[in-house]
């Protein structure tokens, strides 16, 4: 599959944005499960987001250029459809922003403490967004360009962090077996997620000069990266760290902090070390791959397209002042609205393009029955992910 270099870096977009620092959480999510049918699950959910992420960019062609995720859904299902389309894109994306800007005010701030210099949380953050905000207020190129840099030293970091792993890894842990296949619905509420970088669609389709071949491309080849990634990982962990009994994943759940207790069960420096170093990186590529679809879909919604400075600062303080202050005066306001995130990226990334797609059809006379099928399909699944996360809040799901 050979990508020009704007293709290229799609791609490297999309596998930015959707490896995030959630990711060292993936095994203790489906450690019950066992490895070989954890590694099913994963090309499973793959395999869905990829189709609907290539069904959001059919929708996308279909339309003028630059137009966004809310303008989509009134032109094909109308103010009722735009309204529950805004409002989920909104709340998912500003808490992923707050989220990612808590998470890089406190990588500044290791940063700083390292020569001395102890500054405020909320001024800590404000440095990270200035930083990267900087990037996504130039345009999608300057993202391109420092999401390749960051990307090469993610993968760097994730390489060096599996060879440290590798002698770990038993035989026996693979094959243990899942002790109820009820263990499965739980997962996938988190690994959907993991495969969020739908939003960013509408910004590489404009970025791409509306190439239709490079954009699908770019999306099979953007989302198959974090599969590879994912599937190592799984691989590592469940292969070297027991489900029950002592320093387990069982044990790990309990603790409440899935990551640390990861990274910690090797006690090692060197794996400590490479996990911070991935993490910090996994950060900001996500923050870059978040505010860029965010920019560009508030300088549609709000009709700021041409490119002035005004119009840049605008949007750049519409962007990122509301995340900012949640984070720094209402943390618990978006971590309320994190709870809710699979809900958001079911809606949004599963259901909404199935919808669309079935609309734009319906309008070009290709809605047969295959095609019928296919989409109801797709869509029974978002309503499945939507109760599974509903089951889950609620504590009804079996875990460890």
């Amino acid at each position: 599959m050979s990508l020009s270099s704007r293709g290229f870096g799609s791609a490297m977009i999309i596998t930015g944005t959707s490896v995030g620092a959630g990711m060292l959480a993936i095994p203790a999510t489906v450690a019950a499960c066992g490895f070989w049918l954890a590694s099913l699950l994963l090309i499973v959910v793959w395999f869905v987001m990829m189709l609907t992420a290539l069904l959001l960019a059919e929708v996308n062609l279909a339309m003028p250029n630059g137009t966004n995720f809310s303008r989509m859904a009134h032109a094909t299902l109308g103010k009722a459809g735009q309204l529950i389309t805004w409002v989920s894109y909104l709340l998912l994306l500003y808490s992923l922003t707050a989220a990612y800007s808590a998470g890089g005010g406190n990588l500044i701030a290791s940063g700083l403490n390292r020569v001395g210099l102890y500054l405020p949380d909320a001024v800590n953050s404000a440095l990270f967004i200035l930083i990267l905000g900087f990037f996504v207020y130039i345009g999608t190129r300057a993202v391109d360009h420092a999401n390749k840099a960051l990307m090469l030293i993610k993968f760097l970091a994730f390489f060096a962090f599996v060879v440290a792993i590798v002698p770990s890894i038993q035989q026996t842990l693979l094959d243990v077996e899942t002790r109820s296949f009820n263990f499965i619905w739980i997962t996938f509420p988190i690994l959907i997620t993991s495969f969020g970088f739908h939003h960013i669609i509408p910004t590489l389709r404009s970025y791409l000069n509306s190439d239709r071949a490079t954009l699908r491309k770019a999306i099979i080849f953007g989302s198959f990266i974090p599969l590879v990634i994912y599937l190592i990982w799984v691989l590592c962990t469940l292969g070297s760290i027991p489900i029950y009994g002592a320093e387990s994943f069982q044990s790990i759940i309990q603790s409440g902090n899935t990551s640390a207790g990861i990274v910690g069960s090797y006690h090692s420096t060197h794996i400590g070390s490479f996990a911070y170093l991935f993490e910090s990186v996994a950060i900001t590529t996500s923050f870059l791959g978040v505010t860029l679809g965010l920019f560009d879909f508030n300088r549609d919604t709000y009709r700021l397209q041409r490119p002035t400075h005004i119009n840049k600062i605008a949007v750049f303080v519409i962007t990122f002042l509301p995340p900012f202050l949640f984070a720094v005066f209402y943390p618990q306001g978006f971590i309320m609205a994190l709870g809710y995130a699979s809900i958001f990226v079911a809606i949004l990334l599963i259901g909404l393009p199935a919808a669309m797609t079935w609309v734009i059809r319906a309008r070009q006379n290709k809605n047969h029955l295959l095609s019928k099928t296919y989409l109801g399909i797709i869509l029974l699944i978002a309503g499945v992910m939507i109760l599974l996360e509903i089951l889950t809040l609620f504590n009804v799901l079996p875990t460890l």
